[in-house]
């Protein structure tokens, strides 16, 4: 099943923001402070009410004043996703004075919202959410440590990529994109100590003798693993919305990621979005993949290009010459 809609009203920056029939493979650009996380973070907060989760609306979303557009701070955020056959899937929240502090209340509405939780659909855009922002300055927001699913900050990879490296199958695939995206890569592997209850990640290169761990690898290649492992944590469909995939990645495995990304999306039925803002990562995009950012007057805007035509312009051209009309800081 395939997004119809995505509504998003007074949250952060965003006032008032739809985006019709998203590609499954989309990526948002635009200057700093535009409001691109902000859309992924309501995506957060949709997904977290439907979980059950009860949420500290301090902690984890900065506070009502925080959390509410400026403009609106009397109303209630709202973030809903409409699916084809009417279903629609909303999540709203105001802030209430409890014992434990400022909490987020939740109600929630579907047309069909039974028959939709028993399906594959619901997992997907619900349960097998995340949202990465691989070794943030912010710090993690659930201090979840299990092996299910990787964390904001991916602070439990190695967990999770043990998991992952039992199944041969899946192993076998991330040690061929491992050896095309690293010069000399020759295997990985999760060393386990009993008594310490710790699991170490391992790097082995094919014409060194020596192992390097977690501290000795480059920034870049840690990132590589951990978009790996967020791609390959479950064998069901996901959506994922990672923040900034590039950093620290070579220009040309920035553009063989994009490949990554949308095979997929296409091959394993994945919603994948990103934002960055990597002149490279949008040379490879199509129109259909773009959507662009923009704060104007204090509130987020967006743009996006389905089925238009560029006369051969590549895509990090229309962008950097303003031919898409936005996207950039000025």
């Amino acid at each position: 099943m395939k997004i119809k809609k995505l509504h998003i009203k007074n949250f952060k920056s965003i006032a008032d923001l739809e985006i019709i029939e998203p590609n499954p493979f989309t990526v948002f650009v635009g200057p700093n402070g535009s409001g691109k996380s902000n859309i992924f973070e309501a995506l957060e907060f949709w997904s977290l009410g439907y979980k059950g989760y009860s949420i500290d609306l301090n902690s984890l979303f900065g506070g009502k004043n925080n959390m509410l557009h400026f403009n609106h701070l009397e109303q209630s955020a709202d973030v809903s996703i409409e699916f084809p056959q009417d279903v629609i899937l909303d999540s709203s929240a105001i802030a209430l004075s409890t014992d434990s502090g400022n909490q987020i209340y939740q109600h929630q509405f579907s047309l069909k919202l039974d028959n939709f939780k028993k399906n594959a659909d619901y997992r997907q855009f619900v349960s097998n959410f995340s949202r990465l922002f691989i070794n943030s300055p912010k710090g993690n927001k659930l201090n979840f440590q299990d092996d299910k699913k990787i964390t904001f900050i991916t602070d439990n990879l190695e967990k999770v990529l043990k998991r992952i490296l039992k199944d041969e199958g899946k192993k076998e695939e991330i040690l061929d994109w491992l050896r095309l995206f690293i010069p000399e890569f020759d295997d990985v592997f999760i060393e386990s100590s009993e008594l310490s209850s710790t699991d170490t990640l391992v790097i082995k290169e094919k014409y060194s003798d020596k192992y390097f761990t977690k501290e000795l690898i480059s920034d870049g290649t840690y990132n590589i693993l951990a978009l790996l492992t967020a791609v390959f944590q479950s064998d069901e469909p996901q959506f994922l919305c990672i923040e900034e995939p590039e950093n620290g990645l070579n220009p040309r495995v920035i553009k063989e990621l994009v490949g990554f990304f949308r095979n997929a999306c296409e091959e394993k039925g994945h919603y994948i979005w990103l934002n960055t803002h990597s002149q490279t990562l949008v040379s490879e995009l199509t129109p259909d993949e773009i959507i662009t950012v923009d704060k104007i007057k204090g509130e987020t805007k967006i743009k996006q290009f389905k089925g238009e035509d560029f006369h051969g312009l590549s895509m990090d051209e229309a962008w950097l010459t303003n031919t898409l009309g936005g996207g950039l800081p000025w």
